[in-house]
């Protein structure tokens, strides 16, 4: 019998986490890649092509095609960037090749590391994202597919000579480093160079794209009123003013401790550079809206512990109208924060930190998987859904491969690689939402039921099909299969997870009214890299059968690999 702190972790946050790079219109600089301009002396393990594929277990050569836009290194001298930088955010693209490694070299000389590391259980010195410290799990994908990575640095730190601080590192959109201090041996007052490393295999880069960050405020505040209402905090309308007056920044203090109320703020945004502006909001309470020019940019629902909210509007030189509406909980004190930021220029505040004072600390609660996989129910919310998935099930492994599976349409959900689930919307305090939240690497899938009878293979595939959901049994490594009627036949459908992915068994018990179907994978573009292997998207492989009969044909969303299911019918998911 485990005990409840080896399964369940607490880490107690004083404030909620924030994601770095929340939209593409952040609106990088790009280093361009249709020649080698941007590069000082390329060595020959270095080039520039115009596509590159690689297949993910075989492929220690790529195959490459002619044209630009691609920077494909081999193992061999380092490629030093012109570009000149100190404190800077970083994005950009990678792929590598089965047992590649490399680095991309910040200003400074502090390597962050780049490798075939999808493997791994634990992260190592060798994981992708390591830079003198273990990155906080392994969110890396196979070889062969695209790789996100971004980060913010800063190559000093005030008061810490010899020091500079990684202050984000995403990899493939999951945060793996936060606030890492980094001993730096030339640390120059003048800005330093970007390099690209390989010391093994080959690494490909696209899109490569940068910030250079400066503390200016292009956007300030004039001619600053508010209007403090009593009504009710969740009153629809408001029109009991309780009192009003001028102020210079933006704080919830002018309410002078009332328990309810409606704090209306209205005034200018003196713009002194266009461009596209990120408004960050934080605070608690059931509503804050933000509205510039008369258009909304901001309007978030309740926040109950300082959650942060982002919205963004392209703003032009000259005076902007503004209007902020925000009312507080009674049983919680009031909090009001807003921050603006710009592509070149760091985030900072309109409000004064009085207006934020320290919440409760709220805890991170997750499961971990120790010895046999963990089963959570729960109810699960798609992005883009507007309803929650009631009847859902989630079982984490201890190899780190997890699923989510919709027992009410035998549909796979979600697939995510790395730490488990995170359940701190299901048990903290009363736990309303029940939402249950991938905690590592997550893989978009359909999240259509999984088999459907179709009347001919190019059919299209229902939402749902006319399954009846029976239960499932556990097999004696802690393996559900479920268990599902289709009229007078029972199909069954059991995922294992693997160290090198999820295999995913079909059955069939009894007769159907006609053939059988599974619904392998969906995206906008499914290629068959090998035969039995196939590609989706940048996101994930399919491994089947060399010898299955797998059918790749367009869908209303891009296209979609379906398979007969005769018997046993097995195929395996991993990236």
């Amino acid at each position: 019998m485990h005990s409840f702190f080896q399964k369940f972790s607490y880490v107690f946050l004083a404030y909620p986490l924030m994601v770095m790079g929340q939209d593409d219109s952040q609106s990088y600089s790009r280093l361009p890649l249709s020649d080698f301009s941007s590069f000082e002396k390329p060595a020959s393990n270095w080039s520039l092509q115009g596509g590159i594929s690689i297949l993910p277990k075989t492929g220690t050569k790529a195959k490459l095609q002619s044209g630009t836009g691609i920077l494909v290194g081999n193992a061999g001298e380092t490629l030093v960037t012109r570009l000149k930088a100190r404190d800077l955010r970083l994005s950009v693209e990678f792929m590598v090749s089965p047992g590649a490694e490399g680095a991309i070299i910040l200003p400074g000389g502090s390597k962050v590391l780049i490798s075939d590391s999808y493997k791994q259980l634990e992260p190592n010195s060798g994981t992708s994202g390591f830079i003198g410290q273990f990155p906080s799990q392994n969110a890396a994908k196979a070889p062969g597919l695209w790789q996100t990575l971004e980060l913010a640095y800063d190559a000093s730190v005030p008061g810490l000579a010899g020091t500079a601080r990684l202050n984000t590192l995403a990899l493939n959109k999951v945060i793996v480093l936060e606030a890492v201090y980094l001993p730096v041996k030339n640390q120059d007052k003048d800005a330093q160079s970007l390099s690209f490393e390989v010391t093994k295999g080959t690494i490909a880069f696209r899109n490569p794209g940068y910030q250079l960050l400066e503390s200016r405020k292009p956007l300030s505040l004039s001619n600053l009123t508010y209007k403090v209402y009593s009504d009710k905090w969740d009153a629809k309308q408001y029109s009991q003013l309780d009192h009003e007056g001028k102020s210079e920044v933006i704080t919830q203090e002018v309410t002078n401790g009332m328990r309810e109320f409606h704090l209306v703020y209205e005034g200018n945004f003196e713009v002194s550079e266009a461009g596209n502006y990120i408004f960050t909001s934080i605070y608690s309470g059931p509503v804050l809206t933000l509205d510039i020019d008369g258009k909304s940019v901001l309007a978030s629902g309740e926040s109950t512990s300082q959650e942060s909210h982002t919205g963004s509007v392209n703003l032009s030189q000259g005076t902007h109208k503004f209007k902020i509406h925000y009312s507080r909980f009674p049983w919680r004190p009031s909090a009001l924060g807003l921050r603006v930021e710009k592509a070149g220029i760091r985030a900072y505040d309109l409000h004064v930190l009085s207006s934020l004072p320290e919440p409760a600390p709220k805890p991170n609660i997750t499961d971990t998987p120790d010895k046999k996989p963990d089963m959570i129910r729960s109810f699960i919310q798609l992005e883009g859904e507007k309803y929650k998935r009631t009847h859902c099930i989630s079982v984490g492994s201890p190899t780190g491969w997890n699923y989510t599976m919709d027992l009410n349409r035998g549909a796979l959900l979600q697939a995510w690689r790395g730490h488990f689930a995170n359940v701190t919307e299901m048990w903290y305090e009363r736990g309303e939402p029940q939402l249950l939240f991938p905690n590592g690497l997550t893989v978009p899938v359909s999240g259509k039921s999984s088999f459907a009878v179709l009347s001919a293979p190019n059919s299209a595939w229902p939402d749902s099909s006319d399954i009846n959901y029976l239960g499932y049994k556990v097999d004696a490594a802690g393996y559900p299969a479920y268990r599902y009627a289709m009229g007078a036949a029972t199909v069954t459908d059991q995922l294992v997870s693997g160290t090198g992915g999820i295999t995913r068994t079909f059955g069939i018990e009894g007769a159907l009214k006609g053939p059988l179907y599974a619904l392998l994978g969906a995206g906008k573009k499914i290629t068959e890299v090998e035969k039995g292997l196939y590609q989706v998207d940048d996101n994930y492989y399919l491994q089947l059968d060399k010898n299955a009969k797998a059918v790749v044909r367009p869908s209303a969303a891009g296209q979609e690999l379906i398979l007969p299911v005769a018997d046993k019918t097995s195929y395996t998911l991993f990236w």
